[in-house]
């Protein structure tokens, strides 16, 4: 999604024409991820996804009629078996799709700051830096006010009130390191007492689109035997960056783990000392011995990692906990540690063990977080 934003801007940059749209809001059971957005250029050609299906084919409907007046749309679908044809989309779900148009040059909407906002995105995403871009979906208007809030406190771009530029600030810091868009309610005396800014609505409030990007979760693979590499492998597929390390040339290297973002040969101790790791780093230590696997989890838990996660058995775990504890290891942060790792499927060989692995990465990095907030606003869907 992350790399469809670049898209979106080098579109704009290039003063090319297409169209955006965005799953802003969802119910039940849908067939697409909540992060869902396709972008379809004026020549065709289409870049991501929106779910598949007469859904997409509607939405391309739709975006010929943005592309030519200008005007963003907001699409609401049930997912019967009649919405879903020959696709077999029938789910059951309700989604409502944001679809606006992508321009630059002298017939664009929008301004040279908006245009700002979608490279900037990308930019954060290189310098793996969260940031949260702020829409104001309701009343519609092109272009549609938006402002992009920065972990550092910066903000690009504007809501049109100083007000509902305060509030949305105090939102989007909620949800900055989430990777859960939310649809936000707010009312209208948000943005009371300016005068010379444009006014929210005629006493109707409106919708704000809060969709926060952060930087894609790094897995620092400790270990590049069978398991470890076959990890990597399925890692890599469903978005994780993948980092093998192992103190072995011939398990640390390209050829062995293709789909390896890198591949670090050295101690543990050692390659610890030159890793900056933050919440969004995952850390499995999966190498040839109890001895190795020991070091890796004692450095590891000294570390921001979000999850920490040890091969093994529960005697295993036993045996070392205590010695890492005899060290002066800190209880609770060993407490956090996943051992043994992975969700208990009865897997049985490399392939199975990875399985039991990369899902329980996924729960993890998909848990449900910290409902939030306001006086103001309220989440809807």
């Amino acid at each position: 999604m992350e790399d469809l934003m670049g898209q979106v801007a080098a579109c704009r940059r290039q003063g090319e024409r297409g169209v955006l749209s965005s799953l802003v809001a969802s119910s039940g059971s849908i067939p697409m991820s909540e992060r869902a957005k396709m972008l379809v250029k004026e020549d065709g050609q289409v870049l991501g996804t929106i779910g598949g299906g007469c859904l997409e084919a509607e939405i391309i409907g739709v975006g010929r009629d943005v592309l030519r007046t200008g005007i963003p749309q907001i699409s609401r679908f049930t997912l019967t078996e009649e919405q879903a044809g020959e696709s077999g989309l029938n789910c059951g779900g309700t989604v409502g799709i944001y679809t606006e148009l992508v321009s630059c040059g002298a017939d664009a909407p929008g301004s040279e700051e908006e245009s700002d906002v979608f490279a900037a995105i990308a930019e954060a995403k290189e310098a793996r830096q969260a940031c949260v871009l702020a829409t104001v979906l309701s009343p519609l208007t092109p272009p549609p006010p938006r402002a992009l809030y920065l972990a550092n406190g910066g903000r690009i771009g504007s809501l049109g009130s100083r007000g509902l530029d305060d509030e949305a600030d105090s939102l989007a810091a909620a949800v900055m390191d989430s990777e859960t868009a939310v649809l936000a309610r707010i009312d209208e005396s948000v943005t009371a007492g300016t005068d010379e800014l444009q006014p929210w609505g005629e006493g109707k409030g409106g919708e704000l689109f809060l969709e926060p990007f952060v930087p894609p979760p790094v897995l620092y693979i400790f270990g590049g035997g069978h398991v470890g590499g076959q990890i990597c492998r399925l890692a890599r597929g469903v978005g994780f960056g993948v980092v093998v390390i192992d103190d072995r040339p011939m398990f640390a290297n390209a050829e062995r783990h293709p789909d390896a973002d890198e591949c670090v040969v050295g101690d543990p101790v050692t390659v610890f000392e030159h890793l900056d790791l933050d919440e969004r780093a995952f850390i499995v230590a999966a190498t040839r011995g109890h001895q190795h696997d020991e070091v890796v989890v004692e450095q590891a838990i000294r570390t921001r990692a979000g999850y920490v996660g040890m091969l093994g058995s529960e005697r295993k775990k036993v045996t070392l906990w205590k010695r890492l504890a005899a060290r002066g290891a800190d209880p609770e942060r060993l407490a956090q540690v996943y051992a043994p790792i992975g969700l208990n499927i009865g897997a049985d060989n490399p392939e199975e063990i990875a399985v039991s692995v990369v899902a329980e990465l996924i729960q993890f990095r998909r848990a449900p977080r910290k409902v939030w907030k306001t006086k103001r606003a309220s989440v809807g869907g």
